[in-house]
């Protein structure tokens, strides 16, 4: 089952909570009057699915192709991927993958690709998946499939680093793997990562900044306007509109129910200016919630300054990292290991159409998609 813990002075403590993650979850966004309210461009249906012994989220759409990626599959690889395709410095190959996607999407419709089921679905860019493979893959696939007979299954968030037994036994039970993104990891064990130049670095512009680290027990409510301010700014408005919005309540409703540790940083004039957001499963940590004024100059460090931070968590509790995609030039000097990421699918009980249309999709993606996503760091 899911750790729960409760906050210390400086992060958790081993007391358990007795009720899970799961439960918390679902109340955080059950407590909004609507779930767009919470996250403004998510409309989706909530529920709690049994998988393998792990009570765990799951979405479930229809269509909605105006969604965020996280619970819109067309999203992640159509208007998301026609959005980054500005990152590459190649016009002839942006305007040979604008004509693919546009072929995709059509297909992808015909297919039906949002009408899914999305299994241990969080919400967040990045879901930490339980191991599942010690369990009856195929009963629990067979369950499932005959109780949403018209939506494919779905599990987000895959790699072969920490997820490797768990995509063995998904494939040999059927599923298909979709590449989705290159993220970074900064494993446990040795931790060779901590002893790299640019974190060293950070670590000492972390301990002479002149802004005050907010722990996650001084957060007061009226910071979370701030929070989201600032998430809005980094992920909104310099990267995708596409990455869910989380609101203003929702932030502080995470914190309330202690599903997300936030650390930030404060000015002189009490304002928050840079923030990070911390979601930990099975020894895995994960920042859905990053973000900082991106008005204020440059010099002030403060991304490096809540990496910085983040880091010294993980180092500290002696937890894998999970840190997502983008910023790979970043990442990578500060020891990050670039993993190709997966969305499992399973489409069997689905009609013929469905089939063929989302089966060859997967393959397509399979033969060029690692190649593609390493190569340009997607």
């Amino acid at each position: 089952m899911f750790h729960d813990y409760r906050y210390d002075s400086f992060g958790v403590n081993p007391e358990l909570f007795t009720t899970s993650s799961t439960q918390r979850f679902v109340f955080a966004l059950q407590s909004m009057q609507e779930l767009n309210q919470g996250i403004q461009n998510v409309t989706t249906e909530l529920e709690t699915v049994e998988f393998a012994n792990h009570s765990l989220p799951a979405t479930r759409n229809e269509d909605e192709y105006h969604n965020s990626y996280v619970c819109s599959l067309y999203n992640a690889y159509i208007d998301y991927a026609r959005d980054e395709l500005g990152l590459l410095e190649n016009p002839l190959l942006q305007r040979i993958l604008k004509g693919i996607i546009w072929q995709a999407s059509v297909l992808l419709k015909w297919g039906k690709i949002n009408r899914t089921l999305s299994i241990n679905n969080w919400l967040f860019s990045t879901n930490v998946v339980p191991d599942l493979s010690a369990c009856d893959v195929r009963a629990e696939t067979r369950r499932l499939a005959l109780a949403n007979p018209h939506h494919s299954l779905t599990i987000r968030s895959l790699n072969t680093h920490t997820d490797a037994e768990t995509i063995a036994a998904l494939k040999n039970n059927g599923w298909l793997l979709m590449p989705a993104r290159q993220v970074y990891l900064f494993p446990n064990g040795e931790r060779e990562w901590w002893k790299r130049n640019n974190v060293k670095n950070d670590q000492r512009l972390l301990r002479k900044t002149e802004l005050q680290l907010v722990t996650p027990k001084e957060h007061k409510h009226e910071d979370f306007a701030d929070i989201a301010k600032c998430f809005e700014k980094l992920f909104i408005e310099k990267h995708s509109k596409y990455n869910p919005q989380f609101s203003e309540e929702y932030l502080s409703c995470l914190h309330r129910h202690k599903l997300v540790e936030f650390f930030s940083f404060r000015d002189a004039e009490g304002r928050i200016v840079a923030t990070v957001g911390i979601f930990t499963q099975h020894d895995i940590v994960t920042a859905p919630i990053v973000g900082y004024d991106t008005d204020l100059p440059k010099s002030l460090g403060l991304y490096r300054l809540v990496m910085a931070q983040l880091l010294k968590v993980c180092y500290e509790r002696n937890q894998c990292l999970n840190l997502s995609s983008g910023a790979s030039h970043f990442k990578r000097q500060r020891g990050g290991v670039a993993e190709v990421e997966y969305t499992a699918l399973y489409v069997r009980h689905l009609p013929l159409k469905q089939r063929l249309i989302l089966g060859n999709f997967a393959r397509l993606l399979n033969r060029f998609g690692p190649g593609f996503l390493q190569k340009y760091e997607l």
